[in-house]
């Protein structure tokens, strides 16, 4: 194991957008010696499940000029596209500024990575004066706290003290067991079964088929649908989702003027829908574009969340979260064009209702057994793949991952009571021990925050989570080194 070191060390556990954010982060800004251990099994960081893809129509879902790495530099993303663009790399949409664009996700991959690459060419064992980074390609498997530090174990053994841990796990599937539909052993081992459509090979072979099952109808099954068609696939798509609510084009639009007033007690969902009402009113009296409202609505998401009680949150999450996600999460028009081709084809279409089954049929295919919303009639649909696009798991109780399951066994985190990662403290992002008390060393950013900042499902959200995490570290090692100074 790693011994205590004069030189204080932070542990990264993650390397995908928000781990590497963190480390370039703090690598840049801080003042005092530093070592840093990047815990990612990856040869290189920064592509994690969203950035891995390499195809040119798998879209980011933010504009460019609001992902830059660095929130010290908003145009580091923007300038760095701009080369791109000048060397032939991609060329986007026509009259759309390049800052308003949604490039392709594995552009932002590269973009990530070059950053990464940038920093260790610089000089690998002394980025700074005093500052290291070491990436160990490993998964971290335990996390034990031992005195006013940390001890985090990894899947080969090894063992690295810690002073200071972030925890930047990125996105879980999830378990079977946990699927809202029948589902057994063999469906599992089926090829025809899609688990992880992001898989390398996961839809190889998919142009022989006659019919694709999307489990959703989002985003990703949008993703699922040009990967297939992109891999010569020319069949039947089918998606079934529960309210049978469809991918929207995002169209750039001025936001609606602002409306939206929360007392200091917070607003009911009742209250919110309220003063939500007249505004569409409005908006179609005018003729004017439903779209223009979500971007104002966004902006208070945030503080909406945060005062709102576990039971208002309970209510949004049943009955109003599809429509919104669906509302915010829009496709860019480019991505979404795949779609409708393939509908004017005659080969799509979207079917709204509740899922039964997944069986295994003899031939190697699948059967998709279905109720039709609002009815009681059964449907069956025979399909060359099932693809799960459910989305992913955000509850850590319901992770078999060694280190989900040991920092609960420790009581080092709080889960969410709705399932939705785990509790923080919203100014610093440190985690919320089992009796609820803020932890200054234990951190988290990205996913693990969605029950803290709602739309902590965005590297949108992501970006000021990092801001907030590095601002925190640095301030506890001035502190450490003021005492130390102090003391000596």
């Amino acid at each position: 194991m790693t011994a205590p070191s004069a030189i204080p060390r932070i542990a990264i556990v993650g390397g995908g957008f928000a781990g590497v954010a963190v480390a370039l982060r703090l690598l840049r800004q801080s003042p005092v010696p530093l070592h840093i251990d990047l815990i990612e099994p990856a040869e290189t960081p920064g592509l994690g499940v969203a950035y891995a893809t390499a195809l040119p129509h798998h879209l980011i879902n933010g504009i460019s000029k609001m992902i830059s790495l660095f929130d010290d530099e908003p145009g580091h993303f923007t300038d760095w596209l701009a080369r791109q663009v000048a060397a032939g790399a991609w060329t986007p949409p026509e009259g759309v500024a390049l800052g308003d664009s949604l490039p392709p996700r594995r552009l932002y991959g590269a973009y990530l990575q070059e950053a990464w690459t940038t920093c260790m060419a610089t000089h690998p064992a002394a980025l700074r004066e005093g500052l290291t980074l070491e990436h160990l390609r490993a998964r971290a498997t335990g996390l034990q706290r031992v005195g006013k530090s940390y001890v985090v174990t990894l899947g080969d053994g090894r063992r690295r003290h810690a002073d200071k841990v972030v925890l930047a796990t990125g996105l879980m599937q999830r378990r079977a067991k946990d699927l809202p539909f029948a589902i057994d052993d063999a469906v599992l081992a089926s090829r025809a079964y899609v688990h992880d459509q992001w898989a390398p090979g996961a839809l190889d072979g998919i142009a022989r088929g006659r019919r694709i099952v999307y489990l959703g109808a989002g985003l990703s099954a949008l993703d699922g649908l040009i990967s297939a068609e992109h891999a010569g696939f020319r069949g039947e798509h089918v998606a079934i989702s529960r309210k049978g609510l469809a991918v929207n084009e995002r169209r750039a639009l001025e936001p609606w003027p602002d409306f939206v007033e929360i007392p200091e007690h917070g607003l009911t969902l009742r209250e919110l829908v309220r003063q939500v009402h007249p505004q569409l009113r409005r908006l179609r009296a005018q003729g004017e574009d439903w779209q223009r409202i979500v971007p104002t609505l966004r902006l208070h998401v945030d503080a909406l969340w945060a005062r709102a009680s576990e039971a208002e949150r309970r209510r949004f999450v049943r009955t109003l979260r599809s429509l919104w996600d669906v509302s915010l999460h829009r496709s860019a028009p480019v991505a979404l064009a795949w779609q409708t081709r393939v509908k004017a084809d005659g080969r799509y279409r979207h079917e709204a209702g509740q899922l039964l089954a997944v069986e295994a049929l003899a031939d190697g295919r699948l059967a998709v057994r279905w109720r039709e919303r609002g009815g009681t009639a059964v449907h069956t649909l025979e399909a060359d793949r099932v693809v799960n696009c459910l989305g992913f798991e955000y509850d850590w109780r319901r992770s078999d991952d060694p280190l989900c399951r040991d920092v609960l066994a420790r009581g080092l985190v709080l889960p969410d009571p709705l399932g939705f990662g785990l509790q923080a403290a919203r100014d610093t992002c440190a985690l919320l021990d089992a009796h609820g008390h803020p932890q200054a060393g234990l951190h988290a950013v990205g996913h693990p925050l969605r029950g803290v900042f709602w739309e902590s499902n965005a590297v949108t959200e992501h970006i000021p989570q990092v801001g907030k995490v590095t601002r925190a570290l640095i301030a506890q090692l001035e502190a450490a080194r003021i005492e130390e100074r102090a003391v000596a």
